[in-house]
């Protein structure tokens, strides 16, 4: 009798095995693992994630403690990426902005997410008026170059971390409403739907549980590609004066700190500006490489 159970369930495993490589979700990693730059991307952010994670125990200065008889020195075994006109380690810096950078990339294009899904299920599902109306502040929005929108948002709310993330989030918000409507326009035509509606689902439900997971594929992509911008053009806010300030070390705040000494001590600037086009890259890279796996003609 135990050998048995014991042959019904390494043939359920067995089963269960084979279901799980057969399976969509099987061939998407499949694909995604098989492209070398996308993963060569995910590992730079999950460097990254972990420098901003364990930064205290990767360097024993401060970010924030000047140390004055220490100021503009190069990069050495000491301080393996110099320090600032301040004496502040600049690795050390690197690691606690990374916090700011990434978060403040990821927050805002959630941010921008989650508003956009909302205001694209209504305009695609409903259509008509409400369609035209949502459409009609897209375009308003996108009448304005994303970064000047984003300076007059960030002007009007001030500087700091969450007013950083609204303008951001607003400024993005357009194209996820535009990309949602239009793949809830064919997907609202499907004879799923329609069964649906003749058994009374509500409209909440049939827009969130019916068509938005199948029309969830293009906004991973999206905001995969979203969040590198959106750290992008926070550094280029704190670089103007409007995002996160000094004595944070955001990356971009550090691009700032340090553009009036370039000619003399080029690594202040040259460090976080690196950090930044690598980040923005791996996101990219990422991106890339979610957009061909998710691809359904795509070849397993």
């Amino acid at each position: 009798m135990t050998n048995l159970s014991v042959t019904v369930q390494d043939m359920e495993d067995q089963e269960y095995r084979r279901s799980f490589k057969d399976s969509a979700g099987y061939a998407t990693l499949r694909r995604f693992c098989r492209n070398r730059l996308t993963i060569f991307g995910a590992v730079i952010i999950v460097i990254l994630i972990l420098m901003a994670i364990f930064a205290p125990y990767l360097s024993p200065y401060s970010y924030s403690t000047p140390d004055p008889l220490n100021a503009y020195e190069t990069p050495n075994l000491t301080h393996w990426f110099g320090t600032d006109k301040l004496g502040r380690d600049i690795f050390t810096r690197i690691c606690y902005g990374a916090r700011y950078s990434l978060s403040l990339g990821v927050f805002a294009e959630l941010a921008g997410l989650a508003v956009g899904i909302v205001l694209g299920c209504l305009a695609g599902y409903f259509g008509g008026l409400v369609d035209n109306l949502i459409l009609r502040f897209c375009d308003v929005l996108q009448a304005i170059p994303s970064i000047l929108l984003t300076i007059i948002i960030a002007q009007v709310l001030g500087s700091g971390y969450v007013p950083t993330v609204i303008a951001l989030g607003i400024t993005g918000m357009p194209q996820v409403v535009r990309l949602l409507r239009g793949q809830l326009l064919s997907l609202r035509e499907e004879e799923y739907i329609d069964a649906a509606k003749m058994v009374n689902s509500a409209s909440g439900r049939i827009m969130f549980k019916h068509l938005l997971p199948n029309a969830i594929a293009p906004l991973i992509i999206n905001s995969s590609m979203g969040i590198g911008a959106k750290i992008m053009t926070s550094a280029s806010l704190s670089y103007l004066g409007l995002g996160i300030q000094e004595p944070l070390p955001e990356w971009g705040a550090m691009l700032a700190a340090g553009k009036e000494y370039f000619r003399y001590y080029p690594h202040l600037v040259l460090i976080p500006g690196l950090f930044i086009a690598i980040t923005v890259l791996a996101f990219n890279l990422v991106g890339d490489g979610l957009r061909d796996a998710l691809d359904t003609k795509q070849r397993k």
